[in-house]
């Protein structure tokens, strides 16, 4: 027995310094990318300076049920198909801090508590969860596979990142943990369905795991000779189910509930929860009478159709996903030049490195942990339920896998459950090499932490074999978004301002103008203007642009636009029906447009 008191200690309490590392890296590099903020907000994503933008005029008196923005394809403006409960979050960060700062500081301050937060509860729900079921060397794994894998620890939880992946992110990871709870079934049905209807509310990016989780408990219950498992899925599907239709009425005015909205909560989305509630309840009244566990099912597939059948022609024109009622010619610039919304093997192709290091992770630990689960079965009660867990973590894991090859930023879904399976199988493997001390075992865990926790490092190490990226980060994008550039443009009256899509939102945020573009699918035209005359040569350019209701035409200096005239007029060129309008920075071309 080792006498180092240090070591003892280190032992004794390495859950808790592992969770206050994990917090102290992720808090610290918040506050690091917090100090530039308001100089670099203007750089991250359209989703994010979007939704402060949301908040921003929701502070300033828009209606609760109004998440339109006024300034994008003025004067009508474009909805949003986004939730008002991620703005008020948010917004209970910047009241408070407007009594004693000036409200752009506020703002960017909360930008960089608000995912920062989201973080530290995840770290927290994943530590204490991961050690309540599978021990404290898991939960170890667990939380620093969290903090280092980049696709947990900064895809949507770095300083800035507004999106609400993150929240749903968390809301799958309490679903996770739901399902599994060794015990008091009818609060975790209760957790995990609100859970699940919250990541409804904010977005319905999240609903295939629903559906699989759904599915999960629901064949669980009907096959298991136990009543916590009835009793789970009794307390989750009601839960779920007033839960979206408190949370739907909430965030929906009265005007527009009556519309069949396939992008997000809305009738569609509620019957389709309700006819999963009432299967499952059906499921669990069967049960409870101890008939036929098969016949169970089949009684359940049938109400589960019957049900889908006379709510058809509600939800018929949803089968195609959000995008079916958009133009066909829109459908295809989505899915082939929004980088997160194109399929898996399309965005590896174009960023392998990026590809690699989001589903390295996820693959080991699938992979490492299906050896784990067929090789162990015996042992004690707390053995056997941590067994039985690790097989439901699997197989909410493998629900995700085939979503990234249909869009990769379905990656979020796998990510959810990946770390705790992570975490299991380093538990593990670490277990087998104390316990043989044989070279070999070492070297195994060696590798597989490194591809769980630094996929970097391994990606790093095979780069010169990987395909060059393309469509990556442009210099001359990030300096023409940065906020002194943009500002720059104050220096001319508010006017209606006709732009690439990448700039649309960084305008609105910054500036006092309006702008005609920006990449958000309730407006074809919003998205088609920022995209489609770009890859135009002189004479349709001039065409399309002089057509729009725009008064100035903004170009950003030295950026690659695909049309070989607007790089030409990026690079100082003119034209007859332009005339340059000077601004004080040079990277912004601004020109007004002369019909």
């Amino acid at each position: 027995m080792n006498s180092n008191p240090v070591l003892r200690i280190l032992k004794a309490k390495a859950f808790l310094l592992v969770v206050i590392g994990a917090l102290a890296l992720a808090i610290s590099k918040s506050i690091v990318a917090g100090m530039a903020m308001h100089e670099n907000f203007a750089t991250k994503g359209n989703d994010d300076i979007m939704r402060l933008l949301t908040v921003r005029d929701w502070l300033a008196g828009q209606g609760w049920y109004d998440v339109r923005q006024y300034r994008l394809m003025p004067p009508e403006g474009v909805s949003l198909h986004w939730s008002r409960y991620i703005d008020a979050g948010i917004s209970a960060i910047i009241l408070p801090l407007t009594m004693f700062v000036p409200m752009d500081t506020a703002e960017q301050i909360a930008v960089t508590v608000w995912p920062t937060l989201v973080l530290v509860v995840s770290v927290l729900v994943v530590g204490f969860g991961s050690r309540r079921v599978f021990g404290t060397t898991a939960a170890c794994f667990a939380v620093l596979c969290i903090v280092l894998w980049p696709l947990t620890a900064d895809l949507h939880s770095r300083a800035g990142n507004l999106d609400h992946h993150n929240i749903q992110w968390l809301m799958m990871v309490i679903m996770s943990f739901a399902v599994i709870w060794p015990n008091h079934p009818r609060k975790a049905g209760f957790i995990g369905g609100i859970a699940a209807a919250f990541s409804l509310a904010v977005g319905l990016e999240s609903l295939v795991f629903i559906v699989g989780v759904g599915i999960i408990v629901f064949v669980r219950a009907a096959l298991s000779s136990t009543q916590e498992s009835r009793k789970f899925l009794a307390t989750f599907c009601t839960t779920l189910g007033l839960g979206c239709v408190g949370l739907w009425f909430g965030q929906t005015g009265p005007a527009d509930r009556a519309v069949l909205m396939c992008d997000q909560l809305g009738p569609p989305t509620l019957l389709m929860v309700g006819i999963a509630m009432i299967a499952s309840l059906f499921v669990v009244v069967l049960a409870n009478r101890q008939t036929n566990p098969f016949l169970n099912l089949g009684l359940a597939a049938g109400v589960t159709i019957a049900g889908l059948l006379v709510a058809w022609p509600m939800l018929a024109h949803c089968l195609a996903g959000p995008y079916a009622q958009i133009p066909a010619e829109l459908q295809e610039l989505i899915a082939t030049q929004v980088t997160e919304a194109k399929p898996g093997l399309v965005y590896a192709r174009t960023r392998a490195a990026a590809a690699l290091v989001f589903t390295i992770p996820i693959f080991v630990a699938v992979g490492f942990g299906l050896i784990k689960w067929f090789g162990e079965r015996d042992g004690s009660v707390r053995v056997k339920h941590a067994h039985k867990a690790l097989g439901l973590l699997l197989l909410m894991c493998m629900i995700g896998i085939p979503m990234m090859f249909l869009q990769m930023r379905t990656v979020i879904i796998a990510a959810a459950v990946a770390p705790m399976i992570g975490g299991v199988v380093m538990a593990d493997r670490i277990g087998q090499y104390l316990g043989s001390r044989n070279l070999k075992d070492g070297l195994v865990a060696l590798v597989i932490g490194l591809m769980l926790l630094s996929p970097k490092t391994i990606v790093r190490s095979v780069a010169p074999i990987l395909p060059s990226s393309t469509g990556g980060g442009n210099s001359a994008q990030d300096d023409c978004r940065s906020y002194k550039s943009l500002i720059a443009l104050n220096e001319v009256p508010s006017t209606v301002i006709f732009t690439h899509i990448n700039f649309g939102p960084s305008l609105i945020w910054a500036t006092h103008h309006s702008s005609l573009a920006a990449p958000y699918h309730r407006s074809a035209d919003a998205f088609l203007n920022g995209i489609v005359p770009f890859q135009m040569e002189e004479a349709d350019f001039v065409s399309y642009v002089r057509d729009t209701t725009a008064t100035h035409l903004l170009l950003c200096r030295g950026f690659n636009y695909q049309s070989e005239y607007v790089r030409g007029l990026a690079s100082g060129g003119s034209a007859e029906w332009l005339r340059r309008v000077p601004v004080s920075s040079e990277d912004q071309l601004l020109f007004e447009i002369l019909r």
